[in-house]
């Protein structure tokens, strides 16, 4: 796979992941809630997933550690990254919470740069400080007052860049896309169908059309985003990937507007403006 499609399915990968907030959030007005919404949108995952492999021939079988691995990421990266995000737009809004979860760049690069030593061009700095700044201007300031969306929001950024790490490092990246999201969406439906069904927080009785968004949450930011987004980190690797994973909270600023009538201001615009310099320079380099 050549460097530059690896670049445009990170980028898809974003542009999923940014859709994806609009329609969990219109789940919310059903009766929804975080963990019946983070389990069913990975369940229907596992079924269409599991159909697939047969149909492809894809063995079910992992190799000596394979799954260890599988279920250690998955429980920050597809658990907790998940259920801290969803959990936040309750909160906060869609949009301030997409930006606090988008400084997992930064914590990528510092986990790489001090646990891995990866070493880091001057370029590639001044790209990463671009586009936080631009991330910094998405940030609505009347919901500072909200801590507990926020921290929820930050620590997601946290541990989905131990989960990008992690699939670079422990050489997921190198597995099957399809069947390593086939268990990323078991695991998150085993541990959240325990916990929801045991705790009495797994609702139900919600209308069709909840039932229709949590489909189609499942089939972007389940699978579709994830198979991108694993491809791409196998050419880029997680540090670069990243980056260019930042057209995100433009794309969920573009569809906000579009959908749920949010209002975009002039710093958000600057903000997109340098977020798409941060990753035109990279593309550049």
């Amino acid at each position: 796979m050549t460097r530059n499609k690896g670049i445009l399915l990170v980028i898809a990968s974003a542009l999923l992941y940014g859709f994806a907030p609009v329609l969990c959030s219109m789940t919310y007005q059903y009766g929804n809630n975080p963990i019946t919404l983070t389990f069913f949108r990975s369940f229907f995952v596992v079924i269409l997933l599991g159909v697939l492999m047969i149909k492809n021939k894809i063995p079910f079988r992992c190799e000596k550690g394979e799954l260890i691995r599988i279920v250690g990421v998955a429980l920050f990266g597809s658990i907790m990254t998940t259920l801290l995000l969803n959990s936040s737009y309750l909160y906060i809004g869609v949009g301030t919470a997409t930006t606090l979860h988008f400084l997992y760049p930064l914590f990528v690069t510092l986990i790489c740069h001090f646990v891995y030593h990866d070493s880091l061009s001057k370029k590639h700095l001044m790209a990463l400080g671009i586009c936080l700044c631009g991330v910094l201007l998405f940030l609505d300031f009347k919901d500072l007052s909200k801590m507990k969306g926020i921290l929820m929001a930050l620590i997601s950024g946290m541990t989905f860049a131990i989960y990008l790490v992690g699939i670079d490092k422990l050489k997921l990246s190198k597995m099957n896309s399809m069947k390593l999201s086939f268990y990323f969406a078991l695991t998150v439906s085993v541990v959240l169908g325990v916990f929801g069904f045991t705790t009495g927080q797994m609702i139900l009785n919600q209308p069709a059309i909840s039932y229709v968004l949590m489909f189609g949450v499942a089939i972007m930011a389940q699978w579709l985003a994830v198979v991108f987004l694993q491809q791409g980190i196998s050419v880029l690797g997680s540090s670069l990937a990243s980056l260019f994973s930042m057209f995100e909270p433009v794309s969920c600023l573009v569809f906000g507007a579009l959908l749920l009538n949010e209002t975009v201001v002039i710093a958000q615009a600057i903000g997109c403006v340098l977020i798409l310099g941060g990753v035109l320079l990279l593309i550049k380099e």
